[in-house]
């Protein structure tokens, strides 16, 4: 089973490199970031032709998530926290595994508001797993997290280390929502320096001054079907990209 994840930066703008991507690599979970679109107004029938399901919780220009799947769900959630109206949390189930796709907040400088909203996002998550779930459930958690974890997740540690995304606070917070029993599935494949983001500006791409901050964590019992998982570069250097690459992993879930 192919699970994606990616921040599309608009669903609508970038359709065409989402059928790329389909066929591709025939992914048969797409979990989606910052979709930009209403709900009324998501593509669910140009899905559907492709042969998914597809569930969404967006609001206009801003935010949303989605999630698609060439399987049947069930235990379909969206707002699985509060979120101050923003749509950034939606969930379903596949046979016994939990899928919660997240859009977690950029947050801002220390002291900001919008610091503390990320700071409490990442605890309001990690609360909503323990209160519904056990580590030795099958649980895919995936998303942009908008925080990189460690040195190797950044293009320049040190000029960084006070910047949004690799802030100490935010990395612990990071840490502490592993810390419900989740694992860093790139990390159990890969050891080198990597990133999935990359600035529109300074032409940070072709510098590669990128931030790893788009994930795909899992269980125990998920990491021990795993037999894969790769940030997919290539799509970041397509005609009008999105500012992230898309992250995907084999698991053998069924």
């Amino acid at each position: 089973m192919k699970i994606v994840t990616w921040n599309v930066n608009s669903v609508r703008t970038r359709m065409e490199h989402i059928k790329k991507l389909i066929d591709t690599l025939s992914p048969d979970v797409i979990c989606l970031q910052e979709t930009k679109v209403q709900d009324k107004d998501f593509p669910e029938k140009t899905f559907k032709d492709m042969g998914y399901y597809s569930v969404f919780s967006g609001q206009k220009a801003y935010n949303g998530v989605a999630i698609l799947s060439r399987h049947s769900f069930k235990n379909y959630k969206a707002d699985l926290f509060d979120t101050n109206g923003q749509k950034r949390t939606i969930e379903i189930t596949i046979n016994d595994t939990t899928f919660i796709n997240a859009y977690f907040p950029r947050g801002g400088d220390r002291g900001e508001e919008s610091y503390f909203f990320k700071l409490e996002f990442y605890q309001k998550m990690k609360d909503y797993l323990e209160k519904h779930f056990l580590p030795s459930e099958k649980i895919i958690l995936c998303g942009d997290f908008n925080v990189a974890r460690t040195e190797k997740d950044v293009w320049d540690p040190k000029l960084l280390q006070n910047a949004v995304g690799f802030m100490k606070e935010e990395r612990v917070a990071l840490e502490n929502l592993l810390g419900f029993g989740l694992i860093d599935l790139f990390r159990e494949f890969h050891t080198e320096k990597a990133f999935s983001w990359w600035d529109y500006r300074m032409g940070a791409f072709k510098r590669n001054m990128g931030m790893r901050i788009d994930y795909i964590l899992v269980s125990k019992p998920v990491r021990e079907l795993s037999e894969e998982c790769t940030i997919h570069k290539s799509f970041r250097a397509l005609k009008k990209p999105s500012d992230h690459a898309p992250l995907s992993a084999n698991i053998k879930l069924f």
